[in-house]
């Protein structure tokens, strides 16, 4: 295959694997200062949300697969990351909670900001 590909296409592989790779271990290392909490906790506390997203049965699947609860009202969009091994298949039983987003400009709210928008829901 990597006969087929252009001279700078092979010249710019390493970085690529350089960059995934980088990543990975930050990723990997941030991993354990995200809290262990299952999505369904977020959905007991605040109710069912408007739309749920994952990428568990994505064809392909991404290296880091990620489930989103949102909820369109608040604009909140709750990220997790499944805390499983790269590359390992559905289902998965533990996330972790990356944190939240303002669905209209994806910048990360803080805990303050998510319980006054989330205050409506909260059963």
């Amino acid at each position: 295959m990597i006969a087929t590909l252009s001279i700078a296409t092979r010249a710019t592989l390493p970085l690529v694997w350089f960059v995934a790779l980088l990543c990975g271990c930050e990723i990997a290392k941030a991993q354990g200062k995200w809290p262990s909490v299952h999505p369904n906790t977020v959905i007991e506390k605040y109710g069912k949300p408007d739309l749920v997203d994952s990428t568990e049965y994505a064809n392909p699947r991404p290296p880091f697969v990620t489930r989103y609860l949102i909820y369109r009202k608040e604009r909140v969009r709750f990220v997790f990351l499944a805390d499983a091994p790269v590359g390992s298949p559905p289902p998965y039983s533990k996330w972790r909670l990356m944190g939240a987003q303002d669905t209209r400009d994806n910048s990360v709210l803080k805990a303050e900001e998510i319980t006054r928008r989330m205050q409506g829901r909260t059963k």
